[in-house]
């Protein structure tokens, strides 16, 4: 009976975009009907079930303008969650770019829009579901051996693996995946196969637009990377990155220098150079200066409940504590902006769950804070 009703509520989900959609409708009004008729089925926003729908509604028998609109008025009505989206367009879009090479844009320019956000987004109700459902999608926990019961962790993997995957696909654009060791990406950047013309015609006007728009795509995926490494926040995820998962980091790093001395999309670019770029992901500046961390760890032990972390780290699978302060530092980023944050609200950033465990100083390394 359950069962029959989920069904039913998706199914009228799905009836009510088709005929908005057919019908031209108001995208903002379909959102507010749509939030509505979903409170009223009490179902729990933002809904991952909801953005799958979505997302499976564009890619790729509804690639048109007015089904990317609703999307974007689902994300900014709060009623589908913006990471989740995203995943599931990045495992979608980046493998077709060739073929749908607006789609690629549009998801691009999603991402810029809504990727940053990260305080905003770890603090919305389904947030450990939603961490866990981006890693089903993007097999985080597997390929960077991080424990699926840390959302803050997931959210670490999300963010390198998004910026790796438009890295391969710069690369890969322009002909140089070749020229790295393993010669392929080990995400699913590579063009798919498919049809692009039913009756088997060659447009030459359109594979000439398509070739334009290819290029800018690429200018553009560049310079996303280069906007991941410049942002506050974004830019400590990865350096965390670098110091805790170091092979991977290898591997990343090998391709982005490969990027920097061979792309000609990032010579025409007009935001950053091949050499920002290679000082951007080359700085070892300290993440944190010496007020702020000292700011942070007061703040921290402000929050702090009662228990140890000691167990939860030994089950890292190779994944230094520092990584465990994740989460708090994107804390101290809202913190630190002048947001309003209730201490209970902290601690579920901080820990994913509704009980926060002490981290006490004897087990806590010089190094944490360096």
């Amino acid at each position: 009976m359950a069962a029959t009703v989920h069904r039913s509520i998706w199914d009228g989900v799905t009836e009510l975009t088709k005929s908005a959609q057919e019908r031209g409708g108001d995208p903002s009004a379909w959102a507010i009907q749509l939030s509505s008729a979903l409170n009223s089925a009490g179902v729990s926003l933002p809904s991952t079930e909801l953005a799958n729908l979505l997302v499976s509604h564009i890619c790729w028998s509804n690639n048109v303008p007015i089904a990317w609109k609703f999307l974007e008025n689902a994300l900014t009505m709060k009623i589908v969650p913006p990471l989740h989206v995203l995943a599931l367009l990045s495992v979608s879009v980046i493998p077709s770019r060739r073929f749908y090479p607006g789609a690629y844009r549009l998801y691009m320019e999603l991402l810029k829009r809504h990727v940053f956000s990260f305080v905003s987004q770890i603090n919305c109700p389904n947030y450990e579901k939603v961490m866990k459902s981006i890693d089903e999608i993007l097999h985080l926990s597997q390929i960077f051996a991080l424990p699926t019961s840390e959302p803050g962790l997931l959210v670490f993997g999300f963010v390198f693996s998004i910026v790796w995957q438009l890295l391969d696909a710069s690369l890969d654009d322009e002909g140089l995946l070749e020229l790295t060791a393993e010669k392929k990406s080990r995400w699913l950047t590579g063009t798919q196969e498919m049809e692009i013309d039913g009756n088997g015609n060659f447009d030459e006007k359109r594979t000439e637009r398509q070739e334009g728009m290819l290029k800018l795509n690429t200018i553009m995926a560049v310079e996303i990377i280069g906007e991941f490494f410049k942002h506050k926040v974004t830019s400590r995820i990865l350096y965390l990155a670098r110091r805790n998962i170091c092979s991977h980091w290898g591997y990343f790093i090998q391709h982005l220098r490969l990027l920097a001395a061979n792309s000609s999309a990032l010579t025409s670019s007009k935001d950053i150079t091949p050499d920002a770029l290679l000082q951007l992901t080359s700085d070892t500046r300290q993440v944190l200066s010496r007020k702020c961390k000292t700011s942070s760890q007061k703040q921290f032990h402000a929050v702090i409940a009662s228990g140890s972390l000691a167990s939860s780290a030994s089950q890292c699978h190779g994944t230094s504590r520092s990584a465990f302060w994740l989460p708090f530092d994107l804390f101290m980023e809202d913190s630190m902006d002048g947001s309003q944050v209730a201490t209970t609200s902290a601690v579920e950033v901080l820990t994913g769950t509704s009980h926060f465990m002490h981290f006490s100083n004897h087990h806590l390394e010089k190094k944490d804070f360096m």
